[in-house]
């Protein structure tokens, strides 16, 4: 099936809009994001994977809001996404940078499927897919403080996310909230949240793009080991919020 794709007008100026948040993507690497779209949109059909699906909205609120992690991400640090979805951030991060690993951790079966059929469509050989809940993998064990950036997009209340986070991030390294209007008060309810998880708010940041006018990122610092006791067992962070 043939999908409507984003003008070639259209993907010259989200080229020129990922300059301006601080991103370059080589030219000859669109046709790898394209064929996302497309891959998308079929999957769309049966697996209700995202309602952004217009080419404007999809350049915009999918591509170009999940690369405003990419400036706060060094080489050679592994990341992970928290209840990746269809895969924003996690897919856009993996395409944008091959310089880092991408770890997508999500619960629904389905979504990882699709996520995991994207990047070996696309040969994301940086990009791995965990069918789990974020708080049974950071008690595992292995994962647990291992990462340099744990980020998440539209998944809970900042109180929740940070408990859902925070064990996933090594000591020095980033919680990084993808949050909208609302993140300011979102921050001032979180302060026992920080302190309980060891964490210090190290900057919020907002953007001009006009299409970006309603995203937030809240950059947190890693600054102590986390309590064994935290995350709580899957369900309790959203219902008693710390």
């Amino acid at each position: 099936m043939t999908f409507e794709q984003p003008t070639s007008a259209q993907w010259e100026q989200w080229l020129t809009d990922c300059q301006t948040i601080g991103v370059t993507i080589p030219a000859e690497r669109l046709p790898w994001f394209q064929r996302f779209y497309t891959l998308l949109l079929t999957a769309n059909q049966t697996l209700n994977l995202t309602r952004i699906t217009a080419p404007q909205d999809f350049l915009d609120r999918n591509l170009l809001d999940s690369l405003t992690l990419s400036p706060l991400i060094a080489a050679g640090q592994r990341v992970v996404d928290i209840g990746s979805g269809a895969g924003f951030p996690a897919i856009p991060l993996a395409l944008a940078r091959p310089d880092v690993t991408v770890v997508a951790v999500e619960s629904i079966g389905k979504k990882c499927r699709f996520i995991q059929e994207t990047a070996e469509a696309l040969d994301l050989t940086n990009l791995m897919v965990l069918n789990a809940r974020s708080e049974d993998l950071a008690r595992a064990g292995n994962e647990r403080e291992s990462f340099d950036v744990v980020t998440a997009r539209a998944v809970a209340g900042l109180p929740t996310l940070l408990e859902l986070c925070a064990p996933l991030a090594k000591v020095g390294g980033r919680v990084i909230a993808m949050k909208g209007l609302n993140a300011e008060a979102e921050l001032s309810a979180s302060q026992k949240a920080m302190r309980v998880l060891a964490l210090r708010h190290e900057q919020s940041l907002s953007f001009s793009l006009p299409q970006l006018q309603g995203s937030r990122l809240l950059v947190f610092e890693k600054v102590g080991r986390t309590q064994d006791a935290y995350p709580r067992a899957a369900g309790l962070p959203a219902k008693k919020p710390l």
